[in-house]
């Protein structure tokens, strides 16, 4: 009789964990990127987190793709009494055509020792050509967030 409660229960849990329709499909994180349409140098753009776009243009021929590999937002939200302001990073991956990429950390706010900073900008070589990758902010600000908004990462990339 245990026997048979026992395999009773464990049934009854297995089919509370189903989920109603199609079973769900597990991706890889490559899978799961979103890829916008390409903008050019020098022009402000926002990426969420597995988001992807080409940066191209403005008589430089080569094309440089850019994905964002980590959006971190620890920033003391808004309206808020915190010990310490917190800051917000975000990591690229940038890679051009050739196939040469490079990792590019960019962050607001208290990043370490330095003073905070409300925009932050880095020059990194992809391959032979140098870029200057700048974090103009990360929004919504925390504590101003809409109900189901996606943080996204306001960028330039210009070529050097």
């Amino acid at each position: 009789m245990k026997k048979y409660a026992y395999t009773v229960f464990l049934l009854l849990l297995f089919a509370q964990c189903q989920q109603e329709g199609n079973p769900r499909v597990f991706q890889s994180r490559e899978e799961q990127v979103v890829v916008t349409d390409g903008v050019k140098f020098g022009q402000e753009f926002s990426l969420a987190y597995y988001e992807e776009t080409t940066v191209y243009g403005n008589q430089v021929p080569r094309r440089l793709n850019l994905y964002v590999k980590y959006l971190n937002d620890s920033r003391c939200p808004a309206n808020a009494m915190c010990m310490q302001y917190g800051n917000a990073t975000v990591v690229l991956s940038a890679s051009n055509s050739q196939g040469k990429s490079e990792h590019i950390e960019l962050c607001i706010g208290a990043c370490g020792t330095e003073p905070i900073r409300s925009t932050y900008s880095v020059t990194a070589a992809v391959g032979q050509t140098k870029y200057t990758f700048t974090l103009k902010e990360v929004r919504p600000f925390p504590g101003m967030e809409q109900e189901g908004e996606v943080k996204k990462a306001v960028l330039v990339v210009e070529k050097v």
